[in-house]
């Protein structure tokens, strides 16, 4: 995978931010991203129905972020994690104008809810999962950076008033339990592997209105931003089906359902 420069910005250019893991218990999860491969915490927060922890998980050259989300109590994700189990739930990207992409998003057939205009730290909307993705796609804004690569790996300090964050989020620091976890080697987090019944729509969603580089590999396309790639393929069923890791050695491994690793697709 092309080393990405995570120092850029976020909110200077259409940018893929994570992938989204639904959870039971984030810190167990945590705890094992840390051990197994080396994830580097980033911000956590706590909010009205879940709590959630952001990492990096790579090297100095390159990798990716993930996030886990927690449910609080009853609310949209334990009835997720009550429907579904624990696996994949999001993906969400960062743009420079929020109204514009969820214009254009509307303009090729999506339907986007839970728009929110009101945080600069952190501006959303959402595009509702349905039979051509079966996932949820985050649109959002931000007028805060993360973290330069470097000093992620270097340091475990962490201003939550300099980084992207949520308006009513609370208690930035319930995770900071997962700092005695020794972290293992780190290996990279590459492309995450997303499956479609209508590659129409995926590329017209994630070329024209997200604004990735596309190439074509075999059968599948491959969408490229700086801080993070889907390789799409066409199946009958569509949803998120796994995430690569930049490791030979790494085999076995999963968050909930979605394998990582060198993961094939459902068919």
């Amino acid at each position: 995978m092309t080393s990405h420069d995570h120092s850029t910005p976020s909110a200077v250019a259409v940018d893929f931010d994570h992938t989204s893991f639904a959870v039971r218990d984030a810190m167990s999860w945590a705890r094992r991203l840390r051990r197994e491969l080396g994830a580097t915490p980033v911000i956590g927060e706590t909010l009205e129905e879940f709590r959630y922890l952001l990492f990096y998980v790579g090297t100095h050259h390159e990798g990716s972020r993930v996030e886990l989300l927690e449910p609080n109590g009853p609310g949209f994700l334990s009835r997720f994690l009550d429907r579904h189990g624990e696996g994949a739930h999001h993906v969400t990207f960062t743009v420079p104008d929020l109204r514009e992409a969820v214009r254009q998003a509307r303009s090729i057939g999506a339907t986007v809810v839970g728009e929110d205009y009101e945080h600069p730290a952190w501006r959303e909307a959402f595009l509702l999962p349905d039979a051509r993705l079966r996932v949820v796609v985050q649109l959002a804004q931000t007028d805060r950076s993360y973290p330069s690569t470097e000093e992620l790996l270097t340091s475990r300090e962490r201003d939550v008033t300099s980084l992207p964050s949520t308006g009513s989020a609370t208690d930035s620091d319930w995770w900071t339990p997962v700092w005695s976890t020794p972290a293992g080697p780190a290996v990279a987090l590459g492309p995450t592997h997303l499956s479609t019944t209508d590659p129409e729509f995926g590329r017209n969603l994630f070329a024209s209105v997200l604004d990735a580089d596309v190439t074509e590999h075999d059968d599948e396309l491959l969408f490229t931003w700086p801080s993070g790639a889907l390789r799409v393929r066409t199946a009958e069923r569509a949803g998120i089906t796994g995430v690569s890791v930049e490791d030979k050695s790494v085999e076995g491994l999963t968050i909930g359902s979605v394998p990582l690793g060198r993961p094939g697709h459902r068919g």
